[in-house]
């Protein structure tokens, strides 16, 4: 076994688009980044001695995901995986939030509920469309 760098081209991100666990590849992303996040509470007190404590409270997490806009020019039919994220974004209630997983090149696998925030197609006049989701996480992420 060697351990050794990875591509980020080489990780798949994928959502769950039907029961009981069908994963639909989310086409065109080249750029995939996490960004975790906390809240703390300040627990300083006269015996700190001048320095500030705290205590992480709460954990949370995002992923940004970013690519090409995928469509057939002929027909409009979108790819499966883009279309699955944007109906997701649409949705308010319980049904705002969807399972993502997303798998490294030696297989590893990160998988949690998360919303969708999509920016939807754009670019300049000589650029392949652009398509972005932030995918913010509700409760917690499974590490396999």
């Amino acid at each position: 076994m060697t351990i050794t760098k990875v591509p980020a081209r080489d990780f798949t991100v994928e959502i769950k688009t039907a029961e009981p666990s069908t994963f639909t590849p989310i086409g065109g992303l080249n750029s995939l980044s996490h960004s975790p996040s906390n809240n703390t509470a300040d627990t300083t007190d006269f015996d700190s001695g001048g320095r500030a404590e705290h205590l992480v409270m709460e954990r949370g997490d995002s992923w940004t995901i970013a690519g090409r806009h995928l469509e057939d020019a002929a027909t409009g039919d979108r790819d499966p995986g883009q279309a699955a994220v944007e109906a997701l974004a649409k949705s308010v209630g319980l049904a705002s939030l969807g399972t993502f997983q997303i798998t490294s090149p030696g297989g590893n696998k990160v998988t949690f509920d998360a919303s969708a925030e999509v920016t939807l197609a754009g670019g300049g006049h000589n650029d392949p469309a652009s398509w972005q989701a932030v995918l913010t996480v509700s409760g917690e992420i499974s590490y396999a």
